[in-house]
């Protein structure tokens, strides 16, 4: 629903205007009214509506320069100026002057809601802002890439200029949220992954409703604190990533908490190296439950304790470099939760204690074959060591040791070789949309997509569309 204010110095007027339109069903509510131009700058202010309806002749501050001052504090609505027949010169220069239309009294339905329609189709089209452009703007550290990004969100109307500050709204294994009181710019980051980027004012209202005990719709959602622009974007996406990863490790999933604190924890979490006897090991990891159901834990404490035992069984002898997991999506597509991963990895200590079992193991080539015949073919898909383990009826450490010695690199270099592979073939030969791109090719993040491309290719996706495709190529929004 777009916001209306209504400048008039006639009471009169304002009610008769109110009451020629059904505001509703055009998309439109009206918020405000002011009788002279003073009150409709605070007015305006305060409501920062989408649409203002202003009189020319008012005392005081008339209606053109109402206008003008309000375009000089930066305010982009749409002006539509009221007027009689005697004022129609005026309206004419107040259309010169760059306002949206005029209407005269007395009002006629068909010529407001023709306005209204026009500007709610423009309005609509400014908020469907390019996904890809604001992706590689949140992604990039270039000095105008923060101006570029604030105006972006103040000419969608999801911001007031000097008025609001951001919050960060993230959802996990969950299909995109939506709500038609939901002003916000969302973004698909991932499979069933999103980030929307909105008001604080806002997130103070959506949050109550999505995250209480009773709502049972909090698993998977996450908000960030408020923060003032780009430069402090990624931190808010950790807080908010943190946020959604809540059911990972909590007793009650759905039952919302505190947001934790983002900042590096590592030291908070012991680590389990100092512990060579495999039963006192297996001890620890059963006496560190708790510390997860009760909070002092989060899915980053998880995630380091995972690879903390990856690290672990490498000091034993174990070939483990495709263990390790890098982020959290990769660890709760894995695990259901961190009760799930305490058991596996108590598993992989009793698997390693049988180890020896599979290094006489005939048939390696044979082997070797039909797991890169099953890579080539379901590299997008989720894929992981484990998985391919278990598909194969295969120790996880024998594959990784099989692939060193008959390829000279790890499973995670190969599949990730793959992946790139068709990742730069589609951005030299198609307009698929970069976040779209990396779901194909297996990755459900496009900021580790991205992280990793330019790692491997030495600049981000788009560059590299930019730099590969044909000149005759045209790459869609």
């Amino acid at each position: 629903m777009y916001n209306v204010i209504i400048v008039d110095d006639e009471e009169l007027v304002i009610k008769s205007l109110k009451a020629s339109v059904d505001w509703e069903s055009c998309g439109f509510q009206v918020v405000g009214y002011a009788q002279s131009g003073e009150e409709a700058i605070r007015e305006v202010r305060r409501h920062m509506p989408d649409v203002i309806f202003s009189d020319i002749r008012m005392p005081g501050m008339n209606g053109l320069e109402l206008i003008k001052r309000l375009k000089d504090d930066g305010i982009s609505a749409k002006f539509i100026v009221v007027s009689g027949l005697a004022e129609f010169a005026l309206a004419q220069k107040a259309i010169q002057n760059g306002v949206f239309g005029y209407c005269l009294k007395p009002f006629d339905e068909m010529e407001i809601t023709g306005y209204l329609h026009r500007i709610k189709k423009e309005l609509d089209a400014a908020r469907s802002l390019p996904e890809e452009d604001m992706l590689d703007l949140i992604d990039s550290d270039t000095p105008d890439a923060n101006d570029r990004f604030m105006r972006q969100l103040y000419f969608a109307g999801i911001v007031r200029p000097g008025a609001d500050k951001l919050r960060l709204m993230l959802s996990v294994k969950r299909e995109k949220q939506s709500s038609p009181n939901m002003s916000c710019l969302a973004l698909r980051i991932g499979y069933r992954k999103f980030l929307y980027v909105m008001a604080d004012r806002v997130a103070d209202e959506l949050q109550p409703l999505l995250c209480s005990g009773d709502s049972g719709i909090s698993k998977g959602i996450g908000f960030s604190r408020p923060f003032a622009d780009l430069n402090g974007m990624n931190h808010a996406i950790v807080e908010a990533e943190l946020g959604a990863y809540h059911y990972f490790t909590a007793v009650d999933p759905h039952l919302f908490r505190e947001l934790p604190d983002s900042g590096d924890r590592k030291a908070a979490i012991p680590s389990l190296s100092s512990e060579c006897n495999r039963m006192a090991y297996l001890t620890r990891l059963d006496e560190m439950l708790p510390s997860f159901a009760n909070g002092q834990y989060d899915i980053r404490h998880a995630m380091l304790l995972y690879n903390d035992c990856i690290s672990h069984l490498c000091r034993w002898g174990w070939d483990t470099a495709d263990l390790y997991l890098y982020s959290f999506d990769q660890l709760a597509d894995l695990f259901e939760d961190v009760r799930e991963m305490v058991a596996y990895l108590k598993r992989l200590f009793v698997e390693e204690q049988a180890e020896h079992r599979f290094n006489a193991q005939p048939g390696r080539n044979q082997t070797l074959t039909a797991v890169l015949n099953y890579l080539d073919g379901h590299f997008g898909e989720d894929i992981t060591i484990q998985g391919i383990s278990k598909m194969f009826s295969l120790n996880a450490n024998y594959i990784s040791q099989l692939f060193r010695k008959e390829l000279d690199k790890t499973f995670t270099e190969y599949l990730n070789g793959l992946r790139m592979e068709r990742a730069t073939a589609l951005l030299r030969t198609t307009s698929i949309p970069i976040n779209e791109i990396a779901e194909q090719v297996g990755y459900k993040d496009y900021f580790y997509f991205s992280k990793l491309f330019k790692k491997t290719r030495g600049v981000p996706p788009k560059s590299y569309r930019n730099e590969h495709r044909p000149s005759h190529f045209s790459i869609g929004s």
